[in-house]
């Protein structure tokens, strides 16, 4: 159903968001509180997410959430990250807790580490949006399927949508997820490892006596392989990140037989000698993670950076995935969001130079990169077979 605005949308616009993922909503609810700049966003899916994908909200992201008012209904709600254990294998091979951690170090933030269903983050974006000084709803069932700039124009992103609807705007940001059609637009490809891990994650409710499954937890088992716990929300739920195989070739997480019971049987071997039943599987899925990152994050050639002006941008997965070990995809696509936000709001009216938009690529590509940097190093500690001693204070110390 197309949104109530839709019928009347202009045809120009200061910015057009396609896409309205995490990214695509933080920049949209910041773009909102403009009266003076004008801003639709478009999103091929029929509506809203129903059911969340990511779910780890880290502090610096519940101080944006703060700036836009939201923070307190995220807190009443999420699971609150407090501590995290860490258990491996004892000379038996049993599994043993070998540490219990505060989560978040003292004086990082005034905001907790919090656990809560991304649909809910969405929901309180959409709110924001809707109650922002320019009512912004997004525009469901809006698929791009053009966009080409003229550099002359005073409007020089023309976006085709739908293969029916033209839209002008001066500013286009494509926070279209990993398999980004605005990145293609612009030539540029996601880079990196060629490794592809299948990754399996289900939310349970289950019933077990393995002693902390409502604490965020990493277990390494003796063979069996790995998992983080994370406790969801409302005290009930529990959802397991099972690392599975490595992806081949042509291969897709597709391709190999993933099922809840695949994955409940392989959480049960990596549990034991805890027992665990699983009464119900709310939501499951198997996907594969690649590390990899663009470039540059906007529309700039490296030869022509400060002679011209950036008029499309790239943000979040549609410029970097990761695994989701580290807990940060949502995370830092929000910040990448934010970070553009403030900046095009500030040239779009005027108050800046458009020099200020040079500035998002500098700074968050080199956050992309440290963040895959440090994920390498996270997964590569995290998959192998769980070392003793000093190797498994290594790991421990990385995830601190």
């Amino acid at each position: 159903e197309p949104s109530k605005q839709a019928g009347s949308s202009p045809g120009e616009v200061d910015v057009l968001v396609i896409g309205s993922g995490p990214a695509g909503l933080t920049l949209a609810t910041q773009l909102a509180q403009f009266p003076d700049v004008t801003t639709r966003v478009i999103e091929q899916k029929p509506g809203p997410l129903q059911i969340g994908q990511a779910d780890g909200v880290a502090c610096r992201s519940m101080e944006m959430f703060e700036a836009f008012g939201f923070a307190h209904k995220v807190n009443a709600e999420a699971y609150w990250v407090n501590e995290v254990t860490f258990w491996r294998p004892d000379e038996a091979g049993a599994i043993r807790r070998a540490d219990r951690i505060q989560d978040v170090e003292d004086d990082l933030s005034e905001m907790p580490h919090v656990i809560l269903n991304q649909a809910r983050v969405h929901d309180f974006y959409l709110e924001a949006m809707r109650n922002a000084p320019t009512r912004l709803e997004v525009e469901y069932g809006s698929q791009l399927t053009g966009l080409v700039v003229d550099a002359d124009a005073d409007h020089p992103v023309e976006a085709t949508v739908n293969d029916a609807e033209t839209i002008r705007a001066r500013y286009a940001i494509g926070c279209d997820g990993a398999r980004s059609t605005v990145r293609r637009t612009l030539g540029k490809e996601l880079t990196g490892e060629s490794a592809r891990q299948l990754w399996g994650v289900m939310d349970v409710l289950a019933v077990t006596d393995f002693p902390d499954i409502r604490l965020k937890c990493a277990i390494q088992s003796a063979n069996e392989g790995s998992v983080l716990i994370i406790p969801r929300e409302g005290g009930y739920m529990v959802r397991f990140y099972i690392e599975l195989d490595e992806l081949h070739g042509d291969e897709r997480a597709a391709d190999r037989d993933v099922s809840p019971e695949l994955l409940i049987g392989k959480a049960r071997s990596i549990l034991a000698p805890y027992s665990f039943e699983v009464v119900e599987v709310p939501w499951w899925s198997a996907y594969e993670i690649g590390q990899r990152v663009t470039d540059s994050f906007d529309d700039v050639a490296e030869g022509e950076r400060g002679r011209r002006v950036p008029r499309v941008f790239i943000a979040g997965d549609a410029c970097h995935t990761h695994s989701p070990k580290a807990g940060q995809g949502m995370n830092v696509s929000m910040a990448d969001a934010f970070n553009l936000g403030w900046k095009l709001a500030a040239v779009v009216r005027g108050e800046a130079p458009t020099s200020l938009l040079d500035t998002y690529t500098a700074e968050r590509h080199a956050k992309a990169v440290e963040l895959i940097e440090f994920d390498k190093d996270m997964a590569r500690l995290f998959s192998e077979r769980p070392a003793t001693g000093d190797g498994a204070a290594q790991f421990q110390r990385y995830f601190q």
